[in-house]
């Protein structure tokens, strides 16, 4: 849900994601979408009281982001840009280092590079290498959990694909393919995805067959769908 809030001078396009929670929460992303997390049956007034006592920090969490944003800095592996891993978001350091490697430590995520810190191309290429990794655990971890919610008795081969506008694909040859953008989104979405694709052996389409086997497995599935698209579609 988009809303537009006013403060003084200053307008804000934010989006609004309703939740089984009992509090509120503001979250910037790299590409300064602002998303506030709110109980269900919280109000418009309520949600942007919240935010307006937040606005300090919003601010400058805004400020600090928009420092990064220069033209063509985005695509730039640098120290200072935003990545996101399992839901979460870590801010990229990348030091000087023996070997190269890239470890989760205190809260961020650091590069140790044999080759200058602002060699763009080689701190890619191991943060890909890394995600591939984290995703080749996860993916299966959230899948082999999605599988025991059904009866086959050939469980569909699981694999991936970049897709631009979609999270998963059931293919007609029977495999089950995830969006490897998905291992920046929380373990419930990945596990939501795979429990959505095995519901397409059921049903190839969706009718209303189809979401009445997501709905018996997956009651919550809304919520999930509509998080992952506004934190991450």
């Amino acid at each position: 849900m988009k809303q537009v809030f006013h403060y003084g001078e200053h307008t804000y396009e934010y989006f609004i994601e309703f939740s089984e929670r009992k509090s509120f929460s503001l979250i910037v992303r790299p590409d300064l979408r602002i998303i506030t997390r709110v109980p269900k049956g919280a109000t418009l007034d309520e949600i942007e009281a919240f935010i307006k006592r937040k606005w300090l920090w919003l601010e400058r969490q805004l400020s600090e982001l928009r420092k990064y944003r220069k033209p063509g800095s985005d695509e730039l592996y640098v120290s200072g840009k935003s990545l996101y891993y399992l839901g979460r978001q870590y801010m990229l350091e990348v030091v000087g280092g023996c070997v190269d490697e890239v470890k989760l430590e205190r809260g961020k995520l650091n590069v140790y590079t044999t080759k200058s810190l602002r060699n763009s191309d080689h701190n890619k290429k191991m943060i890909n290498a890394w995600y591939s990794r984290k995703r080749s655990t996860v993916f299966k971890r959230e899948y082999l959990k999605a599988i025991k919610l059904f009866n086959y008795e050939k469980i569909p081969q699981l694999g991936e694909r970049v897709m631009p506008r979609r999270w998963g694909s059931y293919t007609s040859d029977g495999k089950v393919l995830l969006n490897p953008r998905l291992i920046q989104a929380p373990k419930e979405a990945i596990y939501y995805v795979c429990v959505h694709e095995l519901c397409h052996k059921i049903s190839r389409k969706h009718d209303t067959k189809f979401y009445e086997e997501l709905e018996a497995r997956l009651p919550n599935w809304r919520r999930i769908k509509e998080s992952l698209e506004i934190r991450f579609g």
